[in-house]
């Protein structure tokens, strides 16, 4: 099951505007979709939100940066990298900016099998 190509900007715009709300929304639905993909059900969406929310928002960046490497390389994106660790920075010292790396990260899985469009 592919997820939703997104406009990063919208992302990152949601993220800043709605102080952090929308980047824990974000990080709930990433970890679902990318759950859904990998098929991996040992992937919890709840616990990557509730323990991103209690240490915010340093754990969610590095759980998503990892599953959307695993799942450019099962869509075969080239060069998949990990970027967990910037998207952690990019949030905290540029209000949400990881976010956006990380839908732009997402959007290359999708767009390599056919994702969903956006519906907002």
């Amino acid at each position: 099951m592919k997820g939703e190509v997104r406009a990063p900007m919208t992302v990152w715009l949601l993220s800043m505007f709605t102080c952090g709300l929308y980047g824990l929304y974000f990080t709930y639905i990433a970890s679902q979709e990318l759950k859904n993909y990998l098929g991996k059900e040992d992937v919890n969406p709840v616990m990557i939100t509730a323990i991103s929310y209690f240490t915010c928002m340093f754990w969610g960046p590095f759980q998503i940066g990892k599953l959307i490497m695993e799942a450019q390389q099962r869509a075969g994106v080239p060069n998949p990298a990990d970027k967990g660790v910037v998207a952690w920075a990019l949030n905290t010292f540029l209000c949400g900016f990881g976010n956006k790396m990380l839908q732009e990260e997402l959007n290359k899985v999708w767009e390599a099998g056919g994702g969903a469009p956006a519906t907002f």
